[in-house]
């Protein structure tokens, strides 16, 4: 008889339920960037506070990078080690400027990152005054949307690697610039699009080496960010926050379900094996 499709391997329904967090994730934090504007323009949070946000976040990414290097160096087989001989003490002070130098770098870059950030922002606060607050709410949810639909969610080094990756980073990008042009005060603006771009530029790097940490972590790092989502839109809308859960049951689990349901019909599925074989 004839078997279609006969060494593809079928996928298990927890397993794409598990790999569903980086989407789950990615919609917590597209939702909770203009949730985080609309606090801001009403009042609801401060400059400062949104600022010590900031901090805390790069302090908590700080700390899991050297975490992960710290990982990475106990996974290292001993016996690289004693074949350096008596070189063992040179060989640590080099692996203790390698760690400086891996922290020092993104440093300056994210100094020099916010410090052009406050200088432009006087311009980003005027960068739309000829334009309605509707085009700016609407261009904003498509600009969103976009980011969600064609975001890397498998990036191997770098969320641009692809140009449907860079897409995706610049639609995010120009969404929170028009909407940092409605704030009121430079200072708002400022605080806004670093809060922004460590969301939409720093933090897929944070969860994927968090993953690559611990899965534990991972999930605790999703049902916190899903909470956090969560009380952030509901201060704005009971009806919103409901509809948000509901869209991220959807995407955790009928979303899969669905996914493996429809594989079974598939006639042909492209790939690397054979598509067919006679049994």
């Amino acid at each position: 008889r004839l078997v279609v499709n006969a060494n593809v391997t079928r996928r298990a329904y927890w397993t794409v339920a598990w790999d569903s967090q980086v989407i789950l994730q990615e919609l917590c934090v597209s939702a909770c960037v203009p949730a985080a504007f609309a606090h801001l323009k009403g009042g609801r949070i401060t400059v400062a506070r949104l600022l010590l946000l900031n901090l805390a976040w790069l302090a908590t990414a700080t700390a899991l990078l050297l975490a992960v290097a710290w990982k990475n160096e106990e996974e290292r087989p001993s016996a690289a080690r004693k074949a350096n001989g008596g070189a063992g003490d040179g060989v640590g002070a080099g692996e203790g400027r390698s760690r400086a130098l891996q922290l020092w770098r993104p440093a300056r870059q994210c100094f020099l990152l916010l410090a052009g950030l406050y200088n432009m922002s006087p311009l980003y606060q005027k960068l739309t005054l000829s334009i309605s607050s509707d085009t700016i709410g609407a261009s904003s949810s498509l600009l969103l949307l976009l980011h969600l639909y064609l975001h890397d969610y498998c990036f191997k080094r770098t969320t641009t690697e692809t140009l449907a990756g860079a897409v995706s980073l610049g639609a995010a990008i120009a969404a929170s610039v028009l909407l940092a042009s409605r704030l009121d005060t430079t200072h708002q603006v400022f605080s806004y699009l670093s809060f922004a771009l460590g969301q939409f530029v720093l933090f897929p790097f944070f969860r994927k080496h968090l993953l690559r940490l611990s899965r534990k972590a991972h999930l605790l790092n999703t049902l916190l960010m899903l909470g956090a989502t969560l009380e952030t839109v509901r201060s704005l809308s009971g009806a919103l926050a409901v509809a948000l859960a509901g869209l991220a049951l959807f995407t955790a689990f009928l979303v899969p379900w669905a996914l493996i349901s429809v594989e079974k019909h598939k006639v042909q599925i492209s790939g690397p094996w054979d598509e067919a074989k006679l049994h």
